[in-house]
Protein backbone atom coordinates (compact mmCIF):
# COMPACT_ATOMS: atom_id res chain seq x y z
CA UNK A 1 0.00 0.00 0.00
CA UNK A 2 1.47 3.41 -0.94
CA UNK A 3 2.57 5.77 1.82
CA UNK A 4 2.16 9.53 1.40
CA UNK A 5 4.73 11.88 2.92
CA UNK A 6 4.69 15.68 2.94
CA UNK A 7 8.14 17.27 2.96
CA UNK A 8 8.40 19.49 6.06
CA UNK A 9 10.77 21.93 4.33
CA UNK A 10 8.99 22.57 1.03
CA UNK A 11 5.48 21.13 1.50
CA UNK A 12 6.14 18.83 -1.47
CA UNK A 13 3.95 15.69 -1.52
CA UNK A 14 5.57 12.31 -2.29
CA UNK A 15 3.88 8.93 -2.68
CA UNK A 16 6.05 5.93 -1.80
CA UNK A 17 4.91 2.98 -3.89
CA UNK A 18 7.60 0.26 -3.84
CA UNK A 19 5.31 -2.15 -5.67
CA UNK A 20 5.56 0.03 -8.78
CA UNK A 21 9.19 -1.06 -9.14
CA UNK A 22 7.88 -4.54 -10.07
CA UNK A 23 5.89 -3.30 -13.07
CA UNK A 24 6.77 -4.85 -16.45
CA UNK A 25 8.33 -1.99 -18.37
CA UNK A 26 9.58 -1.72 -21.93
CA UNK A 27 13.15 -0.67 -22.51
CA UNK A 28 13.41 3.03 -21.64
CA UNK A 29 13.74 5.49 -24.45
CA UNK A 30 17.36 6.36 -24.99
CA UNK A 31 18.44 9.79 -23.80
CA UNK A 32 20.07 12.15 -26.29
CA UNK A 33 23.74 11.19 -26.57
CA UNK A 34 26.30 13.37 -24.85
CA UNK A 35 29.02 15.02 -26.90
CA UNK A 36 31.86 12.69 -25.91
CA UNK A 37 34.66 13.29 -28.40
CA UNK A 38 37.66 15.13 -26.89
CA UNK A 39 38.70 16.18 -30.40
CA UNK A 40 35.43 18.15 -30.73
CA UNK A 41 34.87 19.09 -27.08
CA UNK A 42 35.04 22.89 -26.60
CA UNK A 43 36.04 22.50 -22.94
CA UNK A 44 39.15 20.38 -23.50
CA UNK A 45 42.68 21.83 -23.32
CA UNK A 46 43.83 23.25 -26.65
CA UNK A 47 40.40 24.80 -27.39
CA UNK A 48 40.88 27.84 -25.14
CA UNK A 49 40.94 30.33 -28.03
CA UNK A 50 37.45 29.24 -29.10
CA UNK A 51 35.96 30.21 -25.72
CA UNK A 52 35.09 33.60 -24.26
CA UNK A 53 37.57 35.08 -21.75
CA UNK A 54 37.30 33.44 -18.34
CA UNK A 55 35.58 35.57 -15.70
CA UNK A 56 37.54 33.51 -13.15
CA UNK A 57 40.34 31.02 -13.74
CA UNK A 58 42.35 28.88 -11.34
CA UNK A 59 45.85 28.27 -12.71
CA UNK A 60 48.88 26.31 -11.54
CA UNK A 61 52.01 28.21 -10.56
CA UNK A 62 55.42 27.12 -9.38
CA UNK A 63 54.23 27.24 -5.76
CA UNK A 64 50.62 26.07 -6.04
CA UNK A 65 47.50 27.58 -7.58
CA UNK A 66 46.08 31.08 -7.84
CA UNK A 67 42.97 32.81 -9.15
CA UNK A 68 42.93 35.26 -12.04
CA UNK A 69 40.85 36.23 -15.05
CA UNK A 70 41.33 36.58 -18.79
CA UNK A 71 41.07 39.86 -20.67
CA UNK A 72 40.64 40.41 -24.39
CA UNK A 73 42.54 37.85 -26.45
CA UNK A 74 44.48 36.51 -23.45
CA UNK A 75 43.99 32.78 -22.79
CA UNK A 76 45.78 30.88 -20.04
CA UNK A 77 46.85 27.31 -20.82
CA UNK A 78 47.82 25.90 -17.41
CA UNK A 79 44.34 26.08 -15.92
CA UNK A 80 42.81 23.82 -13.26
CA UNK A 81 39.22 25.15 -13.41
CA UNK A 82 37.61 28.19 -15.00
CA UNK A 83 34.33 30.08 -15.36
CA UNK A 84 33.14 31.40 -18.71
CA UNK A 85 29.90 33.06 -19.89
CA UNK A 86 27.31 30.50 -21.00
CA UNK A 87 26.83 30.52 -24.76
CA UNK A 88 23.11 29.76 -24.28
CA UNK A 89 22.22 31.66 -21.09
CA UNK A 90 19.01 31.28 -19.12
CA UNK A 91 19.73 34.64 -17.45
CA UNK A 92 21.55 37.68 -18.80
CA UNK A 93 22.43 41.27 -17.95
CA UNK A 94 19.70 42.52 -20.32
CA UNK A 95 16.72 40.49 -19.07
CA UNK A 96 13.16 41.82 -18.80
CA UNK A 97 10.89 40.84 -15.90
CA UNK A 98 7.18 40.83 -16.76
CA UNK A 99 4.46 40.32 -14.15
CA UNK A 100 1.00 41.60 -13.31
CA UNK A 101 2.31 45.08 -12.59
CA UNK A 102 4.07 45.49 -15.94
CA UNK A 103 7.65 45.00 -17.03
CA UNK A 104 11.09 46.25 -16.02
CA UNK A 105 14.70 45.69 -16.98
CA UNK A 106 16.60 43.33 -14.69
CA UNK A 107 20.02 41.69 -14.70
CA UNK A 108 21.05 38.09 -14.24
CA UNK A 109 24.12 35.93 -14.84
CA UNK A 110 24.57 32.44 -16.27
CA UNK A 111 28.08 31.02 -16.49
CA UNK A 112 29.68 27.63 -17.00
CA UNK A 113 32.35 26.34 -14.64
CA UNK A 114 34.65 23.89 -16.45
CA UNK A 115 35.60 21.74 -13.49
CA UNK A 116 38.76 20.07 -14.76
CA UNK A 117 40.85 19.81 -17.93
CA UNK A 118 40.20 16.04 -17.98
CA UNK A 119 37.42 15.21 -20.44
CA UNK A 120 36.19 11.94 -18.93
CA UNK A 121 36.60 12.76 -15.22
CA UNK A 122 33.26 11.46 -13.96
CA UNK A 123 32.46 12.60 -10.39
CA UNK A 124 33.36 9.23 -8.80
CA UNK A 125 36.75 9.33 -10.54
CA UNK A 126 37.73 12.77 -9.28
CA UNK A 127 40.31 13.01 -6.52
CA UNK A 128 39.60 14.93 -3.33
CA UNK A 129 42.08 17.57 -4.54
CA UNK A 130 40.13 18.03 -7.79
CA UNK A 131 36.85 18.37 -5.88
CA UNK A 132 38.52 20.82 -3.51
CA UNK A 133 39.66 23.02 -6.43
CA UNK A 134 36.13 22.79 -7.87
CA UNK A 135 34.51 23.97 -4.63
CA UNK A 136 37.12 26.70 -4.10
CA UNK A 137 36.40 28.05 -7.58
CA UNK A 138 32.66 28.00 -6.98
CA UNK A 139 33.05 29.84 -3.68
CA UNK A 140 35.33 32.49 -5.20
CA UNK A 141 33.08 33.18 -8.18
CA UNK A 142 29.92 33.33 -6.05
CA UNK A 143 31.65 35.82 -3.73
CA UNK A 144 32.44 37.99 -6.74
CA UNK A 145 28.90 37.76 -8.10
CA UNK A 146 27.26 38.53 -4.76
CA UNK A 147 29.23 41.80 -4.63
CA UNK A 148 27.06 43.03 -7.55
CA UNK A 149 24.11 44.92 -5.99
CA UNK A 150 21.87 43.91 -8.89
CA UNK A 151 22.08 40.23 -7.96
CA UNK A 152 19.75 38.98 -5.21
CA UNK A 153 20.35 35.25 -5.41
CA UNK A 154 23.42 33.33 -6.64
CA UNK A 155 23.98 29.57 -6.66
CA UNK A 156 25.42 26.72 -8.70
CA UNK A 157 24.04 23.50 -10.16
CA UNK A 158 25.39 20.49 -12.01
CA UNK A 159 23.83 18.20 -14.62
CA UNK A 160 25.67 14.90 -14.94
CA UNK A 161 24.80 12.19 -17.41
CA UNK A 162 22.41 11.89 -20.35
CA UNK A 163 19.23 11.75 -18.22
CA UNK A 164 20.10 14.91 -16.26
CA UNK A 165 19.69 17.50 -19.01
CA UNK A 166 23.41 17.58 -19.74
CA UNK A 167 24.75 17.80 -23.30
CA UNK A 168 28.54 17.47 -22.86
CA UNK A 169 30.53 14.67 -21.22
CA UNK A 170 33.27 17.05 -20.07
CA UNK A 171 32.63 17.84 -16.36
CA UNK A 172 31.04 21.25 -15.92
CA UNK A 173 28.60 23.08 -13.67
CA UNK A 174 26.32 26.08 -14.06
CA UNK A 175 26.52 29.27 -12.01
CA UNK A 176 23.32 31.29 -11.82
CA UNK A 177 22.50 34.72 -10.43
CA UNK A 178 19.04 36.27 -10.52
CA UNK A 179 17.56 39.64 -9.57
CA UNK A 180 14.77 37.94 -7.59
CA UNK A 181 14.66 35.10 -5.08
CA UNK A 182 13.31 31.84 -6.57
CA UNK A 183 9.91 30.90 -5.07
CA UNK A 184 11.24 27.57 -3.74
CA UNK A 185 13.99 29.36 -1.82
CA UNK A 186 11.38 31.74 -0.37
CA UNK A 187 9.38 28.75 0.91
CA UNK A 188 12.46 27.09 2.40
CA UNK A 189 13.63 30.28 4.09
CA UNK A 190 10.48 30.32 6.23
CA UNK A 191 11.46 26.94 7.75
CA UNK A 192 15.17 27.64 8.19
CA UNK A 193 15.30 30.32 10.87
CA UNK A 194 17.88 29.78 13.59
CA UNK A 195 16.24 28.48 16.74
CA UNK A 196 13.45 26.87 14.74
CA UNK A 197 15.36 25.34 11.83
CA UNK A 198 14.39 22.00 10.34
CA UNK A 199 17.95 21.19 9.26
CA UNK A 200 19.36 22.02 12.69
CA UNK A 201 16.80 19.66 14.21
CA UNK A 202 17.92 16.88 11.86
CA UNK A 203 21.57 17.54 12.70
CA UNK A 204 20.80 17.11 16.42
CA UNK A 205 19.13 13.71 15.98
CA UNK A 206 21.40 11.01 17.39
CA UNK A 207 19.67 8.05 15.73
CA UNK A 208 18.38 8.93 12.27
CA UNK A 209 17.81 5.95 9.94
CA UNK A 210 18.20 8.22 6.92
CA UNK A 211 21.71 9.43 7.80
CA UNK A 212 24.34 8.40 5.23
CA UNK A 213 27.52 9.93 6.59
CA UNK A 214 28.30 12.30 9.44
CA UNK A 215 31.59 14.21 9.58
CA UNK A 216 32.84 16.79 12.07
CA UNK A 217 30.97 19.61 10.31
CA UNK A 218 28.60 18.05 7.74
CA UNK A 219 25.70 15.65 7.55
CA UNK A 220 24.45 13.79 4.48
CA UNK A 221 21.00 12.26 4.64
CA UNK A 222 18.23 10.91 2.45
CA UNK A 223 15.38 13.41 2.93
CA UNK A 224 12.28 12.11 4.71
CA UNK A 225 10.21 12.84 1.58
CA UNK A 226 12.78 12.11 -1.15
CA UNK A 227 11.54 12.68 -4.69
CA UNK A 228 13.79 10.08 -6.31
CA UNK A 229 15.46 6.88 -5.11
CA UNK A 230 18.75 7.68 -3.34
CA UNK A 231 18.16 11.44 -3.26
CA UNK A 232 20.67 13.06 -0.88
CA UNK A 233 20.81 16.32 1.04
CA UNK A 234 24.11 17.60 2.50
CA UNK A 235 24.37 20.52 4.91
CA UNK A 236 26.55 21.95 7.70
CA UNK A 237 25.64 20.78 11.19
CA UNK A 238 25.95 24.33 12.47
CA UNK A 239 23.45 26.95 11.35
CA UNK A 240 25.44 28.41 8.46
CA UNK A 241 23.50 30.78 6.22
CA UNK A 242 25.72 31.09 3.13
CA UNK A 243 27.91 28.66 1.24
CA UNK A 244 30.37 31.46 0.47
CA UNK A 245 31.17 31.78 4.19
CA UNK A 246 32.66 28.27 4.24
CA UNK A 247 36.35 28.45 5.15
CA UNK A 248 39.18 26.49 3.48
CA UNK A 249 39.07 23.69 6.06
CA UNK A 250 35.35 23.35 5.49
CA UNK A 251 35.88 23.23 1.73
CA UNK A 252 38.32 20.33 2.14
CA UNK A 253 35.98 18.48 4.50
CA UNK A 254 33.06 18.94 2.11
CA UNK A 255 35.17 17.76 -0.85
CA UNK A 256 36.11 14.62 1.07
CA UNK A 257 32.49 13.86 1.97
CA UNK A 258 31.32 14.55 -1.58
CA UNK A 259 33.97 12.19 -2.95
CA UNK A 260 32.68 9.41 -0.68
CA UNK A 261 29.07 9.99 -1.72
CA UNK A 262 29.91 10.02 -5.42
CA UNK A 263 31.76 6.71 -5.13
CA UNK A 264 28.87 5.13 -3.21
CA UNK A 265 26.29 6.28 -5.77
CA UNK A 266 28.40 4.84 -8.57
CA UNK A 267 28.61 1.48 -6.76
CA UNK A 268 24.86 1.37 -6.03
CA UNK A 269 23.40 2.88 -9.22
CA UNK A 270 26.16 2.17 -11.80
CA UNK A 271 27.21 5.55 -13.19
CA UNK A 272 23.91 7.37 -12.58
CA UNK A 273 22.75 10.60 -14.12
CA UNK A 274 22.03 13.19 -11.44
CA UNK A 275 21.43 16.86 -10.68
CA UNK A 276 23.28 18.68 -7.91
CA UNK A 277 22.18 22.14 -6.77
CA UNK A 278 23.07 24.61 -4.01
CA UNK A 279 20.39 26.31 -1.92
CA UNK A 280 21.84 29.29 -0.02
CA UNK A 281 20.69 32.54 1.58
CA UNK A 282 19.40 35.26 -0.77
CA UNK A 283 20.21 38.90 -0.06
CA UNK A 284 16.57 39.73 0.66
CA UNK A 285 16.14 37.10 3.38
CA UNK A 286 17.42 37.47 6.91
CA UNK A 287 18.12 33.82 7.63
CA UNK A 288 18.69 30.46 5.97
CA UNK A 289 20.58 27.17 6.39
CA UNK A 290 22.48 26.39 3.20
CA UNK A 291 22.39 22.89 1.77
CA UNK A 292 23.18 20.82 -1.31
CA UNK A 293 20.56 18.65 -2.99
CA UNK A 294 21.74 15.69 -5.08
CA UNK A 295 18.95 14.05 -7.07
CA UNK A 296 19.77 10.89 -9.09
CA UNK A 297 17.70 10.58 -12.25
CA UNK A 298 16.39 7.04 -11.85
CA UNK A 299 12.65 7.26 -12.59
CA UNK A 300 10.75 8.66 -15.56
CA UNK A 301 8.45 11.57 -14.59
CA UNK A 302 4.80 10.60 -14.07
CA UNK A 303 1.71 12.60 -14.92
CA UNK A 304 1.15 13.26 -11.19
CA UNK A 305 4.55 14.96 -11.01
CA UNK A 306 4.15 16.99 -14.18
CA UNK A 307 0.53 17.98 -13.65
CA UNK A 308 0.06 17.97 -9.87
CA UNK A 309 3.58 18.32 -8.44
CA UNK A 310 3.08 15.02 -6.59
CA UNK A 311 6.13 12.79 -6.87
CA UNK A 312 6.03 8.99 -6.88
CA UNK A 313 9.09 7.20 -5.48
CA UNK A 314 9.69 3.44 -5.46
CA UNK A 315 12.39 3.35 -2.75
CA UNK A 316 11.84 4.51 0.83
CA UNK A 317 14.61 6.86 1.99
CA UNK A 318 15.37 4.66 5.00
CA UNK A 319 16.13 1.75 2.66
CA UNK A 320 18.19 3.98 0.35
CA UNK A 321 20.25 5.30 3.26
CA UNK A 322 20.94 1.79 4.57
CA UNK A 323 22.14 0.70 1.12
CA UNK A 324 24.44 3.71 0.82
CA UNK A 325 25.83 3.28 4.34
CA UNK A 326 26.59 -0.37 3.64
CA UNK A 327 28.34 0.57 0.41
CA UNK A 328 30.39 3.32 2.07
CA UNK A 329 31.60 0.83 4.69
CA UNK A 330 33.18 -1.18 1.87
CA UNK A 331 34.94 1.71 0.14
Amino acid sequence: MPELRRDPLTGRLVSYAPERAKRPLPSPEAAPPLLDDPAKCPFCPGKEDALAPATLILVRTGVGVRFGREEGAERKKNWVAKCIPNLYPAFSINDVLRDGSGSRNVSGIHEVLIETPTHDADPWRLSVDQLQFYLLTLRERLIQIESDPRMIYACFGKNHGPHSGGSLRHPHSHIFATPITPPLIEIESEKLHEGDCILCDIARESQNPRTIISTRSFLATCPWASREPFEIMMFPKRHERRFIDLDDDGILELATALSTIYKALDRVLKSPSFNLVLHTKPKDRGDFHWHLELVPRVLMPMVSEVGLNIYVNTVLPEEAAEKLRSTISLL
